[in-house]
């Protein structure tokens, strides 16, 4: 067997054991009982160990060199040498037992958080989030940074991301996004809501409604579930087993059909991969910003338009006969795009959601550094959120509670929401010139050209640039924020007549 081959054969079995610890994560969110919990922490430590361990056999490391040292490798095979070369380079820094470590206390983690925002009790999870903050610390320090601990984990999960990168962008969205949000709040224009808020919105037809909306998207339900869980989420372990999840509140249903809508855009990005590249890392889908411009895309600028409310007005009605019963479509279209300053992230209008967003990349470059403790964290963060957007949280579970990433580890990840906003509006502007029925197939339910050209310039193309490079292969222009500053400019303009 040549080299290549050999590669992709080790490569092959390394995926497969992340494709059981998938499977299993996703059981322990959605179906495992409570008294497994301690079980299953031994099982996802045993299943990162052992990934881990077959990922730094030296082994991977004389085929990656000799392999580099090659000529003629084609456009995959230089990217799947790349990648495992990225992939050993970062898993050879940490010690095998530091990963079982970790796998195992974030399951506790999970467990606590859980049973944390339940009882809207931050002291129940406190332990296990200080022990996670110590942990993504001594991560970073073994993968090694330039200028700040937090770059090795921003790095995690878009490629290149730093903390100087970040912070000018997010300064930039700041001064752009706040003036819109603050001219809306003065206007004192408010949509008429309380169709919305008068009614019960049972969970049986808040369930019709997002499968409908999801399988008229595109989502092949023979290759994938949808369950509820506590906090909405999209996984499995490859393209023919996706599953997403979302959550119902009986006096909101907007929440469960945007986290549906968002969770069916990560999932047709993952059933849109090419199959040819199963189990190589050059078809994994790229980076957590591409991947979010997926489920941002379908959830905000498809599911937020007019024309989608047009579409969808008659299966709101279907499922819901009684509670919209004289609503109109531009009643709905008005309706779902609130802007107005709340508390919780994922179910933020388009306005104020990065300023989510920034509080928690604020915080947790706090967090990181050690400027900020985790006992002052739930002061801290209700703190910030009256700053950014002048709310404040009644109580731990709608503040410093809400979210499941700290649980999971997962330190770096919260930038990849905002690139996927970016990402989303640029893609989608390119897609509009090159399909000038874009609206009109929107008003019709006719989903599947957008979906078509999203399969062929960015699901199709897998890994086999790095995540700047496909956004300006697919758009022709390096990521931007342009195209959302002024796609949200327009709509606020559009929806309340009014000018930062």
């Amino acid at each position: 067997m040549d080299a290549y081959g050999e590669l992709l054969d080790r490569l092959k079995n390394i995926d497969l054991i992340g494709q059981i610890g998938g499977l299993v994560s996703w059981d322990q969110e959605v179906l495992m009982p409570p008294k497994a919990a301690t079980l299953r922490a031994e099982q996802l430590a045993w299943i990162s160990k052992t990934g881990h361990e077959l990922l730094t056999n030296p082994r991977i490391g004389e085929l990656l060199g000799e392999l580099e040292a090659s000529e003629g490798l084609d456009e995959v095979q230089a990217a799947n040498v790349r990648l495992a070369r990225e992939s050993y380079d970062k898993a050879t820094k940490l010690p095998t037992e530091f990963v079982s470590q970790m796998a195992k206390h974030n399951s506790k983690a999970l467990v606590s958080w859980t049973e944390a925002r339940a009882k809207d009790d931050f002291s129940i999870f406190r332990n296990d989030l200080a022990k996670s903050i110590d942990l993504a610390r001594q991560k970073a320090d073994y993968l090694g940074f330039e200028e700040l601990r937090y770059d090795a984990l921003l790095d995690l999960y878009e490629s290149g991301l730093t903390v100087s990168r970040v912070d000018p962008l997010f300064a930039g969205l700041r001064d752009s996004v706040a003036p819109l949000v603050k001219a809306v709040v003065e206007s004192e224009m408010r949509p008429d809501m309380t169709w919305v808020e008068s009614n019960a919105w049972s969970q049986p037809s808040q369930e019709g409604l997002s499968q409908s909306v999801s399988e008229a998207i595109g989502f092949d339900f023979e290759a994938g579930r949808r369950d509820a869980s506590t906090h909405p989420f999209c996984g499995g372990s490859n393209p023919d087993d996706i599953r997403w999840t979302t959550r119902y509140n009986e006096s909101d249903p907007f929440g469960s059909l945007y986290g549906s809508m968002h969770e069916t855009g990560h999932g047709t990005y993952e059933q849109g991969r090419r199959r040819d590249l199963d189990f190589q890392p050059a078809g994994e889908a790229n980076g957590l910003g591409v991947h979010e411009s997926q489920s941002r895309l379908w959830e905000n600028q498809v599911g937020r338009s007019r024309e989608f409310c047009e579409w969808a007005l008659p299966l709101w009605q279907q499922h819901f006969p009684e509670n919209t019963e004289g609503v109109s479509a531009d009643d709905l279209w008005r309706a779902v795009n609130l802007v107005e300053p709340s508390l919780i992230r994922v179910e933020a209008d388009e306005a104020t959601y990065n300023l989510h967003i920034m509080i928690r990349y604020e915080i947790e470059k706090k967090l990181i550094s050690g400027d900020l403790e985790v006992d002052d964290l739930p002061d801290a963060w209700d703190d910030m959120y009256e700053e950014f957007l002048g709310v404040r949280a009644p109580n731990r579970t709608l503040g410093v509670l809400q979210d499941i990433h700290w649980s999971m580890g997962a330190f770096g990840y919260f930038p990849t929401y905002t690139l996927g906003n970016l990402y989303a509006a640029q893609l989608l502007a390119v897609a509009r010139e090159d399909m000038p029925d874009h609206d009109e197939n929107m008003r019709r339910g006719e989903f599947e050209p957008l979906l078509g050209w999203m399969r062929r310039r960015v699901h199709q193309r897998g890994s086999i640039l790095k995540p700047a490079e496909l956004i300006e292969e697919a758009t022709g222009s390096p990521p931007s924020p342009d195209a959302f500053v002024e796609y949200l400019r327009d709509k606020v303009r559009r929806l309340y007549g009014v000018e930062p």
